[in-house]
């Protein structure tokens, strides 16, 4: 009697896990999920932390990922795939669960930071190429509003002007002198 049952029973598990297979039910024990790779630097991101497509923006060299990992395993583990991918530690900072590392391969420099928050780490990478020596800060600057029908015209002054006969005329407050 006891055979028929444990028969009976392996039998009823395997109809019931190929009903699940076909439902496209996985088994939790299966690791199908490859680990997160770095679009910018070619290299995995550390164990436990995945890209955030919300707040990546490869074409402008920014990556950021979070996940529930030590902050210092994640610099670690950046560090060994970096290195292992051919780029050079150039400088590092680390102080109170924060990072930041610049990695240089010819041309390119990397900025990977490492930010411990309270439940998660977060895990910034900005990549670019290097500029030639010399160069000066290249800010960008606001595009000038346009008017509704297409014409440029420039945006009033919002400052308030000064009341009281000028700037430092009133009895408190900073006076302006001459030197």
């Amino acid at each position: 009697m006891p055979r028929v049952f444990v028969t009976l029973s392996l039998l009823a598990l395997l109809a019931l896990g190929a009903g699940c297979a076909q439902m496209g039910i996985s088994s939790p024990f299966a690791s199908d999920s490859a680990p997160s790779q770095s679009e910018l630097l070619g290299v995995s991101l550390p164990a436990g932390m995945e890209r955030s497509s919300r707040h990546s923006r490869p074409a402008e060299g920014l990556e950021v990922a979070t996940g529930y990992a030590d902050a210092n395993s994640v610099a670690q583990a950046m560090f060994t795939a970096l290195q292992s991918a051919g780029w050079q530690l150039r400088l590092q900072q680390m102080r109170n669960g924060k990072g930041l590392f610049l990695y240089e391969r010819g041309p390119q420099l990397a900025m990977v930071s490492v930010d411990a928050q309270t439940v998660q780490t977060i895990l910034y990478i900005v990549a670019g190429t290097r500029l030639p020596d010399g160069s000066t800060l290249n800010l960008a600057v606001p595009a000038e509003s346009s008017a509704e029908d297409g014409s440029s015209e420039a945006l009033p002054d919002s400052t308030p002007a000064p009341s009281g006969g000028g700037w430092g005329s009133s009895g408190g407050g900073l006076q302006e002198r001459s030197l």
